[in-house]
């Protein structure tokens, strides 16, 4: 039998790719970051707070082959996720609601991609025969928005989330590196042009210079998900008027991408976190990706938001 071409096994792939569930999928081929400095440099500046593990496996994540001699090529996916019950326009968040970003809403997106890379991964075997595969969902040192960019699921947009034309934002990535040499997709353009409405609507001021650069230490989402002390003083007046207890979505909801995809915001009721307890914090958040904020970061977000729902409802 005459082996499969690259461009037969990557019409495959993509076919089976669709088959398990993944709303879009492309193919980029193994090669060095385009990015290492201003990687290094981010890093060096500080600007990813307290996730050290960015600090780690950056020889790695500038070239898949430091640790995978035999990577050739990169099958990236994505998958929609829940778009939440839209919100009234124009009107503030209800006083006892916390705001909550949509990529944690439902079971944690890590386990729903993992599952569906493993489904996609025994068809390829089966298909394809025997092959050496690594798969990532935003759990190792592997820079995904530009191996996704390269396989040309989108750019990297000046709020640094990957965009794509028509499913706007609101997508999360995975990644199988394998030792298959397959056909490679174009990159994706850049269409951000002039554009600057998620740097102007961030809050906090967490998207420097006009874009493509984000300062974790100011970002609402970090703050919430991440950050495990109290919050600094400057950051508070802009938090309570966000209203978020989980995440954020303020530079994804204004991106003119993301249009057909009315804001939606599901919430928590800020008095029932207050009142939580550890055993109802993990009744809450067990299977949810929201489950990285502990029970005191949830309750420290809570308490800021109330305090801004307290002065709305003032005379």
């Amino acid at each position: 039998m005459t082996p499969a071409s690259p461009t037969q096994m990557s019409a495959q792939i993509k076919l089976l790719a669709r088959e398990s569930g993944f709303d879009l999928v492309g193919i980029a081929r193994v090669e060095p970051s385009r990015y290492e400095r201003e990687y290094r440099d981010w890093v060096a500046a500080g600007k990813h707070g307290e996730m050290h593990y960015l600090e780690k496996g950056v020889e790695e994540r500038m070239d898949l082959r430091k640790k995978f001699a035999w990577a050739k090529s990169v099958v990236c996916v994505g998958m929609a996720y829940s778009q939440g019950e839209p919100k009234a326009q124009g009107l503030p968040p209800p006083q006892s609601l916390g705001l909550i970003a949509r990529y944690t809403q439902g079971r944690d997106y890590h386990k729903v991609m993992g599952g569906k890379l493993k489904q996609l991964e025994a068809s390829m075997r089966q298909s394809l025969g025997e092959l050496q595969v690594r798969t990532y969902c935003d759990t190792g040192p592997i820079l995904e928005r530009e191996l996704a960019n390269l396989a040309g699921l989108g750019w990297v947009g000046k709020n640094t989330l990957l965009i794509h034309r028509q499913h706007g934002s609101y997508f999360v990535l995975g990644e199988m590196v394998l030792d298959l040499e397959l056909e490679a997709d174009l990159p994706e353009l850049n269409h951000c042009g002039t554009c600057r409405r998620c740097a102007e609507a961030c809050p906090t001021g967490a998207i420097e210079g006009g874009g493509y650069s984000v300062d974790a230490r100011r970002c609402i989402s970090y703050l919430t998900l991440e950050h495990r002390g109290a919050i600094a003083e400057e950051f508070l007046p802009a938090m309570r008027e966000a209203g978020y207890v989980a995440g954020c979505d303020i530079c994804q909801e204004v991106c003119p991408f993301n249009r057909a995809h009315p804001p939606a915001e599901p919430g928590a009721s800020v008095e029932e976190i207050l009142a939580w307890n550890e055993a109802d914090w993990d009744r809450s958040t067990r299977g949810r990706a929201f489950r990285r904020a502990k029970l005191h970061m949830w309750q420290r977000n809570a308490r800021i938001v109330q305090s801004s729902s307290t002065r709305r409802g003032a005379p």
